[in-house]
């Protein structure tokens, strides 16, 4: 049985008003804490939709920048190509020695640079 059911006669008009009261403020405290999630919420969602445009302009920065990348490698094949094409064989002897001295002479370099561990904050 409810709590209004055992209730005397005599009880009925401050007990009725007070737990209506009681109940009212139950209410609003639930009501309060709802806004404040609702509020949580909002919040949230607007993070995350700024977070997505965010990411959005990264990723069509990346890929404007793949494609100009692409697009530089292409024209740099097409001369290559050319070049390849109307150059004579001493020519593309000389240009291959020359590549392969620098790869080597940068890596060499590298290796001895990389090689030494260099405290930068030590005195000499």
């Amino acid at each position: 049985m409810s709590r209004r059911a055992n209730r005397t006669p005599n009880e009925g008009g401050e007990a009725g008003q007070g737990e209506a009261f009681e109940l009212e403020q139950q209410n609003n405290r639930h009501l309060d804490s709802l806004a404040a999630k609702v509020s949580a919420l909002h919040s949230v969602t607007v993070n995350i939709h700024d977070e997505v445009n965010d990411q959005n302009r990264l990723l069509d920065g990346t890929s404007e920048t793949f494609s100009r990348f692409g697009n530089m490698f292409d024209r740099t094949r097409q001369q290559l190509t050319h070049t390849l094409a109307t150059a004579n064989s001493k020519f593309l002897f000389y240009l291959t020695l020359i590549l392969v001295f620098g790869v080597f002479s940068l890596y060499y370099i590298a290796k001895n640079l990389l090689a030494k561990d260099v405290d930068p904050y030590e005195l000499p």
